[in-house]
């Protein structure tokens, strides 16, 4: 038993270090990991601070703290809203009324004054109760309000942040369950973090069924308790495993050349130009090219989650500066990697948006103009020659097809 407390204290204390770890390394990629941080560590520091202080009796040395963790599980789903949000928009820490996502946490602060307020010779006395019983420690040290409904209300609070920051990433497109989803950051976090939210939800609604009916659940509880512990240890394994993803860091190439200002062509004035570029840059490839793992598989994930193909003004040089490599190296990666060249790659990749967007209903709300701007192109000749060239077929004419088709 001891040992098995033991296990649990590692890997909770590793995600407390794990979770830290995200707040304070800078991230250069798109996902903004602070809040998501913050989010861990109210998840990891609950569960530590009820392993050490009630099942391991450290209360006793600090009778004062009693219940004092509890509010802070009433931040965990702003946290992890906070994360969502921010790595949509592209901000960094608070917005201007962000603190009126903290009164449920203020509130409870408040609700348990009651047990605060306590002197040392009656918190001594509960204490030793709660020891006797770790498990009924929200019943025996209570607030103003029943704990049942502070309960309720942080369980649909935790679930309601959560399904709407989800939502929000579905909705935008931000997530990936195709293979690779393990290499997209992002994906990997939904993930796990679900895990975490219905080991949760588990834990206190069988804690609860199990007190009022009077019925032993605690195998049932404790394997909810080992779903949060494995996704947060398998969370802090990839951060430690694959930190190049995490935070998307790499030794910075060489400074990027005049190659960078090379756009995307998407006129037929263009095409000729670009194609002598790509020749020229595969005449310079090396005899043995060794791709990164790295680089193939944050440009998987720019082309295939982030939809980067979208962007009219998308230049080589940019798309070089994501990947931290140089201008020359890039085509080497679309050719090994792709069987392509940049051009090609991206139009490619627009008409196939195009192409699913017509299945999808799009031109029953938009125009084949508005489609061919959110594919990413400028001009509606453009997007039809693309088109025409891939499918064969005009868009319209795709639109037409597909719905004789499927009618």
């Amino acid at each position: 038993m001891l040992g098995l407390l033991i296990f649990n204290i590692v890997v909770l204390s590793g995600g407390v270090i794990n979770s830290l770890l995200l707040m304070v390394k800078e991230s250069k990629g798109l996902v903004k990991n602070y809040f998501l941080g913050g989010s861990l560590f109210c998840y990891v520091i609950f569960f530590l601070v009820f392993i050490l202080w009630y099942q391991l009796g450290l209360i006793k040395l600090f009778p004062h703290l009693l219940r004092s963790a509890s509010p802070v599980m009433f931040l965990a789903g702003p946290f992890f809203y906070f994360f969502v949000r921010n790595t949509l928009a592209g901000n960094y820490g608070l917005q201007r009324w962000d603190w009126l996502h903290f009164i449920p946490a203020l509130a409870h602060v408040v609700d348990l004054l009651p047990v605060f307020l306590m002197s040392s010779a009656e918190k001594s006395m509960l204490t030793e109760q709660v020891l006797s019983n770790p498990y009924q420690v929200d019943f025996i040290a209570q607030g103003f309000v029943d704990s049942f409904w502070v309960h309720s209300f942080r369980l649909v609070q935790m679930g309601a942040y959560f399904g709407l920051g989800t939502w929000l990433l579905i909705r935008n497109q931000k997530l990936n369950f195709r293979h690779p989803w393990l290499t997209n950051w992002l994906t990997l976090v939904i993930v796990l973090m679900t895990g975490v939210h219905v080991g949760y939800f588990g834990f206190v609604i069988t804690f609860f069924v199990a007190h009022w009916a009077e019925m032993d659940l605690s195998i049932i509880q404790i394997a909810f308790f080992y779903l949060i512990l494995f996704c947060i240890g398998l969370l802090g394994l990839y951060i430690h495993v694959r930190p190049e993803r995490v935070f998307a860091i790499n030794t910075v190439e060489s400074e990027i050349t005049k190659q960078s200002n090379e756009q995307v062509s998407e006129h037929e004035g263009e095409g000729a130009n670009a194609s002598a570029v790509s020749s020229k840059e595969y005449q310079e490839e090396p005899s043995v090219f060794e791709p990164d793992e790295r680089v193939c598989g944050e440009l998987t994930r720019l082309f295939d989650q982030e939809e980067i193909f979208r962007k009219k003004d998308l230049l080589v040089g940019t798309l070089a500066k994501r990947l931290e490599i140089s201008v020359r190296e890039l085509p080497h990666y679309f050719r090994h990697y792709f069987d392509s060249d940049f051009k090609k790659y991206v139009n490619e990749k627009r008409v196939e948006l195009a192409k699913q967007k017509i299945e999808e209903g799009y031109l029953e709300s938009f125009t084949l103009e508005a489609l061919g701007e959110h594919c990413g192109f400028s001009s509606r000749t453009t997007f039809f020659n693309n088109f025409k060239k891939k499918y064969g077929v005009s868009p319209s004419e795709y639109r037409n097809n597909f719905t004789r088709n499927n009618w």
